[in-house]
């Protein structure tokens, strides 16, 4: 399929128009309602910074020689088409008079800002004016994602991330189109999400060592060479700002305290959690399967529920995920109740239960989330037709991005079987052909461990070029994508991402427009 526009993920439909180009000049302008606010400011501090143009923000209605948003929830996809599949359809319209962008919803709105994006040249993600011929071809575009669920996820519990660094991952992210961000906060490791003391304590629990104690700790990985992972913690202010800064974004933030296992640090924080009140040691291996709560002891439901009434309080969005996984020294039935009560605490707090596909084996709440990573499928198989599960496929040979890509590589790991992985692997497969019907799946998700992650940039250098791949699967039509294509898009996105200072791993066997920065500094 011969597709020479630079465009990750691939739209659903494209026609390329005859007509002329249109080129944004120093006249040009950013027309859009109150609705659109948002996505033009977004838009306009984009193509200022490297056009130079003023880009004025206009109030008023299309007009020639800017580039116009609109809002239309009735927004079609074609001729004859049905309305819009879902709020994050749009569609981009561009010819010698201008570009028009048109969302069923402000999240569709941003998806084309993000393809418009795309379709400028990629001196367009300079930090300073260039100067250059800002041409966008004619075209039409009509488009929507196949998946309504499109996310990655950051281990900060391992190795941590500060508030700028995630800003900075949201910021490549959402180029790409996924629209959800989860944040692993809590493991063996450490714990990294601020909770207060509540007025009612009823145990007399020092929640705030959970960050004091927890938040001081994090992997050190033996046998790769590496320092130490990183420390630290999110206050529950810097957690909001993370989450606004997201949502300005059209991304999803889904925390997760892992539980009944990966406990560790919150036993060792929270003496009362454990048998006789004898805290553990902070254990920084990175081991897991070692640690649990208690099903008999009445601290643990008073624990969960005050850390999950917090959380929910600072989450906006429907999720909260819960882990479940690896629980491999909790007696199964305490288990099964344990994880039942705890997703009952979730949907008692507002929210949407999430975890990982050990979690589907107990009787979890109508609605929940699934997330399939590794074994038998079963259980989540049965909870789809039974308490009406959706499901996140996250199979780790198909999308667990701390994999090593080569048995070179400096960092990474090798224990998922099929590898190692290029971002070859994680482009050719179907998320609704692994046996989970396909009315089930609500998205995909590329979870990144940082066992052998030491900040952004080498967490850059991990997630993408394969991160990309996953983006396109979420989004694009299965019939569709083919690899030698977007092998081509690769390349060309390579300038862009080098641009940005993003630290990509230069693919042998993609022909890139730029190398990137190396990341590494042992």
């Amino acid at each position: 399929m011969d597709f020479p526009l630079p465009l990750i993920p691939l739209p659903a439909r494209l026609d390329r128009l005859d007509g002329e180009d249109f080129v944004l000049s120093s006249a040009s302008f950013v027309a859009a309602g109150p609705e659109c606010r948002t996505a033009a400011e977004e838009l306009a501090l984009i193509l200022r910074r490297s056009t130079g143009f003023e880009l004025p923000i206009l109030d008023g209605e299309e007009s020639d020689g800017g580039i116009t948003l609109v809002i239309d929830p009735d927004l079609t996809l074609g001729a004859g088409a049905e309305p819009a599949p879902g709020p994050e359809a749009y569609s981009l319209t561009v010819d010698r008079t201008g570009a028009v962008i048109t969302g069923a919803s402000t999240a569709g709105l941003f998806n084309g800002v993000q393809t418009l994006r795309q379709l400028l040249p990629a001196a367009v993600e300079n930090s300073s004016p260039v100067d250059a011929q800002w041409r966008v071809p004619a075209v039409v575009i009509r488009d929507s994602p196949r998946f309504a669920y499109r996310g990655l996820m950051l281990d900060v519990a391992r190795s941590f991330l500060d508030v700028a660094e995630v800003k900075r991952q949201i910021d490549t992210m959402v180029q790409f189109k996924f629209n959800a961000l989860h944040l692993h906060l809590t493991d063996d490791q450490a714990w990294r999400i601020e909770i207060h003391n509540p007025e009612h304590n009823p145990s007399g629990l020092d929640y705030g060592a959970l960050t004091t104690l927890g938040g001081t700790g994090a992997v050190d990985f033996p046998g790769v060479g590496l320092s130490p992972g990183l420390t630290g913690f999110y206050t529950q202010a810097e957690f909001t700002e993370i989450v606004d800064y997201a949502a300005r974004r059209n991304v999803l933030v889904v925390p997760e305290i892992d539980m009944p296992g990966h406990v560790n640090a919150a036993l060792a924080a929270v003496p009362q959690l454990t048998a006789g009140g004898t805290p553990p040691a902070m254990n920084t291996t990175g081991e897991v399967g070692y640690s649990s709560l208690e099903a008999g002891n009445p601290v643990t439901y008073e624990f969960a529920r005050e850390v999950i009434r917090q959380l929910a309080a600072l989450t906006p969005g429907p999720y909260l995920h819960i882990g479940g996984d690896e629980a491999l020294v909790t007696p199964h039935e305490e288990y099964l109740s344990m994880v039942a009560e705890i997703a009952s605490l979730v949907v008692a707090a507002g929210k949407v239960p999430v975890g990982w596909n050990e979690y589907a084996a107990a009787r979890i709440p109508h609605g929940s989330v699934v997330q399939y990573w590794h074994g038998s499928a079963a259980a989540t198989l049965e909870r789809t037709s039974d308490a009406g599960a959706s499901v996140i496929m996250s199979p780790a040979e198909r999308t667990y991005l701390d994999q090593k890509y080569d048995p070179a590589s400096p960092i990474g790991l090798s224990w998922v079987e099929g590898g190692p992985f290029s971002w070859r692997e994680y482009y050719d497969w179907d998320p609704a052909g692994l046996g989970i019907p396909g009315g089930s799946v609500l998205g995909i998700e590329g979870p990144l461990w940082s066992e052998t992650v030491r900040g952004g940039r080498q967490a850059e250098w991990l997630l993408y070029p394969r991160a990309i791949a996953l983006a396109e699967v979420a989004w694009s039509p299965q019939e569709q994508r083919h690899a030698p294509d977007l092998a081509a898009r690769l390349g060309l996105m390579g300038a862009r991402l080098a641009l940005q200072g993003v630290a990509f791993q230069a693919a042998p066997d993609i022909d890139w427009s730029a190398e990137p920065a190396s990341p590494f500094d042992f």
